[in-house]
């Protein structure tokens, strides 16, 4: 297929956050070109990014709350209480004002952005901000135990992963043993006391699985130096026994002993796709929908080889197709939307948008086609000249946001597609067009649009901890699973070549 048949995303402006980046672009165009209340437009007006870094730290906070509670695109979705949020930070946000502390007023806006279960209300890693959140991640979660826990199903906390010459390999911990209690806890209440408001090392979370997720990854780490009391029965059932383990500096290596939500390697995000063919099924990797090296560059290169793998898995046969969107970045909505087109015989609605009007403080319906820069009822994906015919599994991870939510909500219509994997998608697939600017180069990037369905509902986001596009196919966490896992095997992968094997009835 030519690109030319559909234009390819329009580049936007360098250091924009990824996610859906082209909407906003689109947006922006239009209203340049229309100049400030253009006519077909309903006189809409976007808000402007803010910079309250020449203020004190304490009025700066208080005036990006006030942006923010006004603009934010899920206050009612969500039941967000702002006031108790204002009153419940504020106290911390005056007392690293007053030490003149830029470590704790960083760490008192994490834990402001933290109450709100939304991971594009985020405080992103700049120049200035990068060395502060080193330091404070090394200070609270530089020690390691070397244990990766893991939830099971039936509600047990095993030792998945148990590192080399570690603190629990001396203490005679091995694979497979239980945790039954952690620091004079039931090992079920030290997990759900991790605050991850509290851990600059924490991943933002969307959804209370998600949140379990990085409450057991951070449960082993601690300062280095730290002790603990752990209950273990071995995985022979010998026990239970109680060692005493003391957190040892690992360079944080331990961080990710075993995280069931990982972002894409170095080399996927290098590669940015990828394809094969596995037993017999056509394979894709998509780390991103954009550029990662420039996201100023049109990234029309990711259709390209998306497009050649089709014809190519077409030209071998492939009787199944598993996109692995896991960590996908998100970015432009239009590849999402092309590379749905390739799975769908008719059009079929993707979203409509609903935007931020600083003319009247409320949310309008704008929906602008990346493609065109025209205002549409709704986006819609469109079949494409290249087609998979055949069953499709899309697999999923809790890194899957955005833009890639879009792909996976895509395969999980199909009559024969399905989504797989240990948890669902990120829940958050709002339009991160707003920014604020605070002391000591914080910058705290938030969604002023939501998407919504055809009869106007938010779609994707999450809602009291549930949301994204949950797996069909839900791997089980099991004794074996999570070992497996733990030495490295793909075990999603591994469970979606099954999916296809049981579909072709082999």
């Amino acid at each position: 297929m030519e690109l030319t048949a559909t234009p390819p995303p329009r580049a936007v402006p360098a250091g924009r956050r990824l996610a859906r980046v082209a909407r906003a672009a689109a947006l922006a165009l239009v209203l340049a070109a229309a100049g400030p209340a253009p006519a077909d437009l309903d006189g809409f007006r976007r808000a402007e990014p803010a910079d309250f870094g020449g203020l004190d730290r304490v009025e700066a906070f208080r005036r990006a709350h006030e942006k923010l509670s006004a603009e934010y695109a899920f206050t009612d979705w969500k039941g967000i209480d702002w006031p108790a949020l204002y009153g419940r930070v504020l106290p911390a946000v005056e007392r690293a004002a007053a030490a003149g502390d830029a470590a704790a007023y960083y760490m008192a806006l994490h834990d402001y952005v933290f109450a709100i279960d939304d991971a594009h209300l985020s405080l992103p890693r700049t120049a200035a901000t990068g060395p502060v959140v080193d330091a404070l991640v090394e200070a609270q979660s530089g020690g390691g135990f070397g244990l990766g826990l893991a939830a099971l199903d039936d509600g047990r906390v095993v030792a998945a992963v148990v590192a080399p010459g570690s603190p629990a390999a001396a203490a005679g911990i091995r694979p497979g043993a239980e945790i039954l209690a952690w620091g004079g806890r039931p090992v079920a209440q030290a997990i759900e006391a991790v605050d991850l408001g509290a851990l600059a090392a924490a991943a933002r979370v969307a959804t209370d699985a998600h949140r379990r997720l990085e409450q057991v990854r951070l449960l082993t780490r601690a300062p280095a130096g730290t002790a603990v009391d752990v209950v273990v029965r071995d995985a022979d059932g010998a026990g239970p026994r109680t060692a005493r383990l003391v957190a040892a500096a690992d360079r944080l290596a331990g961080l990710d002993l075993l995280d069931l939500a990982p972002l894409p390697t170095p080399e996927d995000e290098a590669e940015v796709v990828s394809a094969r063919m596995v037993d017999g099924y056509g394979y894709v990797r998509l780390a991103a929908l954009a550029d990662l090296k420039d996201l100023a560059r049109s990234p029309e290169f990711i259709w390209d080889r998306y497009a050649a793998a089709l014809r190519r898995f077409a030209k071998a046969g492939a009787r199944g197709l598993v996109l692995d969107i896991r960590g996908n970045h998100g970015g432009y909505d239009v590849l999402a939307e092309m590379i749905c087109g390739t799975l769908y015989d008719a059009p079929a609605f993707y979203e409509a948008t609903e935007l931020y009007d600083a003319r009247t403080g409320g949310f309008l319906p704008i929906t602008v086609d990346d493609r065109t820069g025209e205002r549409v009822a709704a986006l819609m994906i469109e079949p494409q000249e290249e087609r998979f015919r055949g069953p499709v599994v899309a697999l999923v991870n809790p890194r899957t946001i955005s833009s890639g939510e879009g792909i996976a909500r895509c395969v999980a219509a199909l009559p024969d597609g399905v989504t797989l994997g240990f948890e669902g998608t990120r829940g958050s697939f709002g339009l991160a067009g707003g920014e604020i600017r605070l002391p000591d180069g914080i910058v705290l990037h938030y969604p002023d649009g939501r998407a919504v369905d055809a009869e106007g509902r938010v779609m994707i986001d999450s809602r009291h901890g549930v949301g994204g596009v949950a797996p069909e196919v839900r791997v089980p966490r099991t004794v074996e699973t999570m070992t497996a896992y733990g030495l490295g095997e793909d075990v999603e992968l591994g469970a979606a070549l099954d999916h296809l094997d049981r579909q072709a009835g082999r």
